[in-house]
């Protein structure tokens, strides 16, 4: 038995979490490497990096955020922005810094990521190298953007809602743990909220259907941990602190959206305006679809829901779906919503390679890594044509978002996928005459 044990435990360091740690260390050396050689403007002297460090040393110095300094971001993100201030002095150093500790960041998504993949019963260096290509596909911006976090979140909420479901832990405890994941999640950036939908009405693996208690509980770890970072802003920041979420809700039409993509190829635009840190469009059409982003953005996210539902419904929304609806719903607000920055994608990395496997899952992974391949031609290198409104920019900004759409309707149209071959280990064994 002892040597059962032995063999299991040394195949296991051998056939998965030797290659994973080299596959990490790979994508870790691969993402610094590729920062060094970005440009000042988009590192170091960056708006994004200046702003993170600014929130920093401000901490450090012993300013209260929101109170005594302004800033645009939730109070889950400023953790993330102390560490490099207070081990750097110069800018230069403090990128440099911070670029490291969300190349990490990443790492530990891809490890969340693949070790689900394994537990789904998948060959698990595929979505694991679809992850790495896609990350190192977006390095402009996959280490100059905080967004990596809730990359993060979004995978340790995956591994620990499907572990449980077929590996045989203790479902209770992780899945408690996946509630306030999301929850520092959606402290950092809100939008992982979005992924309490499919995990409330997920298929309990161990009872029939989840109870509303039970999604009750969820929620109320989910709230509970995001009242941990939002309550103190809030006493200490007042109207300052509400501000930080008027500001965005007040922000005109971005460049780079979907109905801001559709308007420059019908030529209707008049050329973009540089605010709130990004490019603001004008010209025909522009009031109206900024007005109209919150219903568009709503009716997109109803469909979601609908579809996710109907699942529901028919006793097929199994822990295995939840990355793909994670994922449409993500998708959903992007699309919706009047900013699309190319920093969202980076949001999607843990969850679409998971979202399927087979030959679906082949074609889903190519979509995904056009799109961040197109992503990272949007912003930087052809963002300047875009501004101006020229081609290739524009018709590449385009086909990028038309990809996106894409991509949400086939998380939406997906089949069913099968479950592993082995059951949960603390599912109890009902006798002949049906007690356990």
């Amino acid at each position: 038995m002892i040597i059962v044990v032995i063999k299991s435990a040394l195949r296991n360091v051998v056939f998965f979490w030797l290659p994973l740690c080299l596959l990490g260390a790979s994508l870790n050396f691969a993402l610094l490497r590729m920062f060094s050689g970005l440009p000042p403007k988009l590192a170091e002297t960056s708006r994004d990096i200046a702003i993170y460090r600014r929130a920093g040393e401000a901490i450090l110095a012993g300013e209260v955020p929101y109170r005594d300094f302004f800033i645009e971001y939730p109070p889950g993100s400023l953790p993330a922005f102390v560490p490099p201030a207070l081990f750097t002095e110069s800018r230069e150093a403090y990128a440099a810094f911070f670029a490291s500790e969300m190349a990490l960041v990443l790492v530990a998504a891809l490890v969340f990521m693949a070790y689900a993949a394994r537990t789904l019963g998948r060959w698990w260096p595929f979505p694991a190298s679809v992850f790495t290509v896609a990350a190192l596909l977006l390095y402009p911006i996959a280490v100059t953007r905080y967004d990596a976090i809730v990359a993060l979140t979004l995978a340790a909420a995956t591994a620990l809602i499907i572990v449980p479901a077929y590996g045989g832990a203790r479902a209770a405890t992780a899945l408690t743990v996946a509630w306030a994941s999301l929850g520092f999640g959606a402290a950092a950036k809100l939008v992982p909220a979005l992924a309490t939908l499919p995990l409330a009405l997920l298929t309990d693996y161990r009872e029939g259907a989840r109870t509303l208690k039970e999604a009750a509980r969820g929620f109320a770890v989910f709230f509970g941990v995001m009242a941990v970072f939002f309550l103190p802003a809030f006493l200490f920041g007042g109207e300052r602190f509400v501000e930080s979420f008027t500001y965005h809700a007040n922000r005109g039409l971005q460049l780079e959206s979907l109905t801001s993509s559709v308007l420059m190829k019908l030529g209707w635009l008049e050329g973009g305006v540089p605010e709130y840190g990004a490019f603001d469009v004008r010209g025909r059409g522009v009031d109206f679809l900024s007005a109209l982003s919150l219903p568009l953005t709503v009716a997109l996210l109803v469909v979601t829901v609908a579809v996710m539902y109907r699942e529901h419904r028919k006793d097929r929304l199994e822990p295995e779906q939840f990355p793909r609806f994670a994922a449409a719903l993500l998708l959903a607000f992007m699309l919706g919503f009047k900013v699309l920055s190319p920093q969202y994608v980076i949001w999607l990395l843990p969850l679409v390679p998971l979202s399927v496997g087979g030959a679906w899952g082949l074609g889903v992974s190519a979509v995904f890594l056009a799109i961040c391949w197109m992503t990272a031609q949007v912003y930087p290198y052809h963002y300047l044509e875009i501004v101006q409104g020229r081609p290739p920019g524009t018709d590449i900004l385009l086909g990028r978002n038309l990809l996106l759409v894409i991509l949400w309707a086939l998380m939406l149209s997906l089949p069913a996928g099968s479950k592993p071959g082995r059951e949960p280990a603390d599912k109890p064994v009902v006798t002949k005459g049906g007690e356990p």
